[in-house]
């Protein structure tokens, strides 16, 4: 196999502006996926008083310890249907790849932290596709 040659100058201006557009991008994106952590994070009480845990933890629980987890379509109808300030996205589910006593699965766990549990439009859709190989 040949050996594809970049022309890339990694030590160039519109390399470093590049990087740094992306590192803003990715900054802010990660600021939204907090601002949903943080408001589920906000029922932690109401669910402890009640003996149950929050969706973030029964899945911290059923995950091998250690292991990584990689969570899928996490802004999933960001400011979409009833979403208005974006605190809500993801769906109202959680969904991602991590590995069970050593078998990577996929993993979905509906999201009772934020607005109940119930599931957007863009939600169901993300569960769909968690469920199955569609393209």
């Amino acid at each position: 196999m040949s050996v594809i040659q970049s022309q890339i100058d990694i030590h160039g201006k519109d390399f470093a502006d590049n990087r740094d557009a992306m590192l803003s991008t990715i900054e802010q994106f990660r600021a939204l996926e907090q601002a949903v952590l943080d408001k589920a994070q906000a029922a932690q009480d109401k669910f402890h008083k009640k003996g149950k845990l929050l969706p973030r933890e029964r899945l911290a629980l059923l995950l091998d310890a250690g292991s990584s987890f990689i969570e899928l379509s996490s802004l999933a109808g960001y400011k979409m249907h009833d979403d208005k300030d974006g605190s809500s996205a993801g769906g109202g589910i959680i969904a991602g790849i991590g590995f069970v006593s050593g078998v990577r699965c996929m993993l979905q766990v509906n999201n009772s932290a934020i607005k109940g549990g119930t599931i957007s439009p863009t939600g169901a859709c993300k569960k769909l596709r968690a469920r199955t190989s569609c393209h």
